[in-house]
């Protein structure tokens, strides 16, 4: 067996940047003047451009503004895991939910995932797809149950997996060092940034007005003003999950959850052949603050991951190589042998709710002003899109009692005055996943 992979050393050169935005698109022109809309959507994200598109696909003239560029927040740094499965799996959903709630929700998180696959096709758009089954594993003996506590509950609702013991997972997962693993197909990886602007694209094509630069100062009943235009509209949908506090809704419901994503140059086929003995798969662990990775179409390694302190820190952290190095040491315990080196390192912050499930609101004073939230996952976000087009469009409204945003935490907001939002999400999260 050959020795571990030594931490990464200071003179290999980390770049501080997002690998997906090497190949980033001019930004669009900001709004700088007084127009109408049948609806103005809020955040060019996953959740704001479905949300468009499906609306324009039922003929309604839409707009749509964003602070920056479409995809340049938390969608387009994402790691483009494609899998229902984010913060939530579906026997957390059981324990949260019920069972007679929970395959419902599963099922959205299902639609969204299979409307960004449609999408992708339908428009040709070049994002890095590329279809890779879901394997979950256990990092600690006992989290070998709670595989096997998510695959019983699996098949109960007659969602397919397949259930590995630590002697059956080398056989998919080379030489890997874990207690088990929980397996299922229809999952993929894309580069999420290029999706986004495919998407951003494809809606300018069918004749949705896009402003880029353009973050809004005023969400009213009549639109939306910026510093420089105004758009009027009958419907305003915000998509802009962390950042809602700053529009002034859910200012309590919704924080960020902070991890950070490293890519490799190209591994050789030996590697990757060793690494995955039956083809890519999309990997991630058990732990609350768990790490992940995936090969890309350019057979790069992606991890992610992070520590506890991190998760919860108020501002982002960018470190490239203290990223490296933690990394470099979780892949040196599971797979020792694997050579590699790292090319970029970038932080990201994902909006989140106090029990990882969305949020769906109106504004306090605006009823015509609609938003979600707390989408932790690009397939959530894609269906709270959807969710809150048909809202506009048919008066959707099945998933407001679960997801609302004044529903019951862990952490009440009492006790959150108190202790802190930023501590009273880290709480709220450890009490749901001791619960599950």
């Amino acid at each position: 067996m050959q020795p571990p992979l030594p931490p990464q050393r200071s003179e290999i050169t980390m770049r501080d940047a997002v690998y997906w935005f090497n190949r980033r698109t001019a930004p669009l022109p900001p709004l700088a003047a007084i127009t109408t809309a049948d609806v103005v959507v809020v955040g060019g994200g996953m959740m704001g451009l479905m949300c468009a598109r499906t609306l324009a696909a039922r003929g309604m003239s839409v707009s749509l503004v964003e602070a920056t560029t479409c995809g340049g927040a938390a969608s387009g740094r994402s790691s483009g895991f494609i899998t229902p499965d984010s913060e939530l799996e579906f026997a957390d959903l059981v324990e949260h939910f019920g069972p007679q709630h929970a395959p419902k929700l599963w099922e959205f998180a299902c639609g969204g995932l299979n409307l960004i696959r449609t999408a992708i096709k339908e428009h040709a758009i070049d994002c890095d797809y590329c279809v890779q089954d879901a394997l979950m594993v256990a990092a600690r003996h006992r989290a070998a149950g709670s595989l096997t506590a998510e695959h019983d509950a699996r098949g109960a609702a007659g969602f397919a997996s397949t259930l590995h013991t630590s002697d059956t997972l080398p056989a998919a997962l080379g030489g890997a060092c874990y207690f088990g693993g929980l397996r299922f197909t229809g999952t993929f990886g894309i580069d999420a940034y290029r999706c986004c602007v495919g998407l951003r694209e494809h809606l300018r094509a069918t004749g949705v007005r896009i402003f880029e630069q353009s973050p809004v100062t005023r969400l009213s009943s009549q639109g939306v003003e910026t510093a420089a235009g105004r758009i009027d509209a009958a419907h305003v949908v915000v998509c802009t999950d962390r950042f809602l506090p700053l529009l002034g809704l859910a200012p309590r419901e919704v924080y960020h959850a902070q991890t950070f994503l490293a890519i490799s140059e190209p591994l050789p086929d030996a590697e990757l052949s060793r690494l995955f003995p039956q083809g890519p798969l999309m990997v991630w662990d058990t732990a609350l603050v768990y790490q992940y990775f995936r090969i890309t179409g350019e057979q790069r390694l992606l991890i992610g991951g992070g520590t506890l302190a991190s998760t919860y820190a108020a501002r982002e952290r960018h470190d490239p190589e203290w990223v490296a190095r933690r990394l470099s040491s979780y892949l040196a315990r599971h797979f020792p042998w694997l050579r590699f080196r790292f090319h970029a390192a970038w932080p990201g912050l994902i909006g989140i709710s106090k029990d990882f499930a969305p949020l769906i609101g109106r504004h306090p004073t605006a009823a015509n002003v609609h938003f979600a939230g707390g989408a932790a996952g690009l397939p959530w976000a894609a269906a709270l899109g959807r969710y809150l087009a048909d809202k506009i469009a048919n008066g959707r409204n099945d998933l407001d009692p679960l997801l609302a945003v004044d529903r019951d935490f862990p952490i009440g907001p009492r006790l959150q005055s108190v202790i802190g939002r930023r501590v009273a999400f880290a709480l709220s999260h450890g009490i749901m996943k001791l619960r599950a």
